[in-house]
C-alpha cells in the first residue's frame, strides 16, 4: 500500500480532464499558427518577410512538439 508521500507523487503525475482539454487547445492553436504561417509565407513575395514568417512558423512547430513530448 502506498505511503502518503508516494500517493502525492503519483497524483502529481496525473493530468485532470480539464488540464487535458487545455493542452488540446494549446496544441490546436500551435498547429493552426503553423499552418497560417506556412500559407502566409508561401503567398509572400518579399524574401526577407517570407523567411521571418517561416521562422515564426518553426517556433510554433517547436512549441507543438514540446507539448507533445511532455505528454508522452
Amino acid at each position: 500500500m502506498p505511503t502518503g508521500n508516494e500517493q502525492m507523487t503519483s497524483d502529481r503525475n496525473l493530468i485532470s480532464e480539464k488540464e487535458l482539454l487545455y493542452l488540446k487547445d494549446f496544441m490546436s492553436w500551435e498547429l493552426l499558427a503553423m499552418k497560417k504561417c506556412n500559407e502566409t509565407a508561401n503567398a509572400c513575395t518579399d524574401p526577407q518577410l517570407k523567411q521571418l514568417i517561416k521562422q515564426v512558423g518553426e517556433k510554433h512547430k517547436q512549441h507543438y512538439q514540446s507539448i507533445l513530448a511532455h505528454l508522452q
